[in-house]
């Protein structure tokens, strides 16, 4: 790739990103590109590819999910707080620049662009660029609903071969397991659940393997989706929007569940602008919001975003993400609910119901809705102060429960 023509110093350059990131071109970008001052926004990376960069780029990410963490171990990187619903609108609007937009598509049989697994603020960035830049990746899927428009020109496309990032997710603890169940007797049947990443989530998901109808509008499909679609828990059918159809942002997980993604018409992919968007979810009847946080403090707020090193300095392994537009959207929707949910205590045995926020608050308190831990679940909606402390409390580790209440007193909360 002659990045020398198309590139300019100064130039933002605007990735796609997950399951579509381009890491064909982001592995040429750093081992050709010009030694021009760059600005690369990498949204939620998957590879490494980006750690080779030259200095020269400076380099932003949406928090510490997918490689990004790791990439911030390798190299100065900049965090970016900005909600998931806005990532596209900030292009859209001009708020953002967007010089080059470096994609990675996938093409049908007749020879159909696609924007792939994932599709992120790319597509927004790329109708305002200077040039738009394509791999075309041999191995991603077509997902029904996100052909490459035919009035966005792309000034170069280069081919690639390489399988999709895959997920690996952990395997639930006996907590994950208890807690999966306490969320699943929140959700009748015919539910649609919005859900993150990782072992928790997962459990959730697995924990609702006995119901039926429910249906799926969500920033990302995995295999564990897909499961409750093959057990018959999911079929779209009672959907108030998009009925038949999982609407999601991204599609994340094994190479099996990516062929099984290619052209399935009950998969749709669509903008952050659609999937994140309160006043669609506002027009989904009982929608649920099934996420994990960090720590939790004593009247709602949420960090999901930072652990704390040794040092004392915040050390990013989450981020902003999806998570405030889901959990204010599902209360907008009819009989909507949003659920945070976390162990007592982490793996170190630190308490994660705490007194007060090790780190950023990702949800405020006023938007908090359930809280579950495997002790149970704290309702905190329409809670006063004392009844949000007692109802936390509650749900703390027990051995937690004094210290927390000594605490709460200390605050004046009790």
């Amino acid at each position: 790739m002659d990045w020398a023509r198309w590139l300019r110093a100064g130039d933002h350059l605007v990735c796609s990103h997950m399951s579509s990131e381009p890491v064909a071109l982001l592995q040429s970008l750093a081992h050709s590109a010009p030694s021009l001052p760059l600005h690369l926004m990498l949204g939620v990376p998957f590879s490494d590819a980006a750690a080779a960069l030259p200095s020269s780029c400076d380099i932003t990410v949406y928090g510490g999910m997918g490689s990004a963490a790791r990439l911030a171990l390798a190299r100065p990187v900049h965090l970016s707080l900005l909600r998931y619903s806005l990532c596209g609108q900030v292009y859209q609007q001009g708020l953002w620049p967007a010089d080059v937009v470096l994609l990675s598509l996938a093409r049908d049989a007749d020879g159909s662009l696609y924007l792939g697994a994932s599709h992120g603020p790319a597509l927004a960035a790329a109708r305002r660029a200077r040039h738009v830049i394509a791999e075309v990746n041999a191995q991603a899927p077509c997902l029904t609903g996100a052909r490459w428009p035919d009035d966005i020109p792309l000034a170069a496309v280069v081919e690639a071969d390489h399988a999709p990032a895959p997920l690996r997710e952990a395997a639930p603890t006996e907590a994950e397991q208890a807690i999966a169940r306490h969320v699943a007797a929140l959700v009748p049947d015919g539910a649609c659940v919005q859900v993150g990443i990782g072992a928790l989530p997962s459990a959730m998901l697995a924990a609702l393997s006995s119901h039926r109808h429910l249906g799926v509008h969500s920033g990302q499909y995995t295999d564990s989706m897909q499961a409750l679609v093959d057990a018959g828990a999911a079929d779209h059918s009672r959907k108030t929007l998009d009925a038949g159809v999982a609407v999601v942002g991204s599609v994340v997980g094994s190479n099996a569940l990516y062929r099984t993604a290619h052209q399935h018409p009950g998969i749709c992919l669509r903008a952050p602008g659609y999937t994140h968007d309160a006043a669609v979810i506002a027009g989904l009847d009982d929608f649920f919001s099934l996420n994990s946080a960090i720590e939790v403090d004593l009247l709602g707020n949420v960090n999901a975003e930072t652990v704390t090193a040794q040092d004392g300095r915040w050390r990013y392994v989450g981020g902003v993400g999806g998570l405030p537009d889901f959990v204010r959207a599902a209360q907008c929707a009819r009989r909507g609910q949003a659920v945070i949910a976390l162990q007592s205590r982490s793996a170190r045995q630190q308490p994660r119901i705490v007194a007060r926020l090790s780190g950023p608050c990702t949800v405020a308190a006023s938007d908090a809705d359930l809280v579950c831990t495997e002790y149970g679940v704290a309702r905190l909606r329409h809670a006063s102060l004392e009844q949000r402390v007692r109802s936390m409390l509650a749900i703390a580790h027990p051995e937690d429960r004094d210290a927390l209440a000594a605490a709460a007193h200390g605050l004046g909360l009790l």
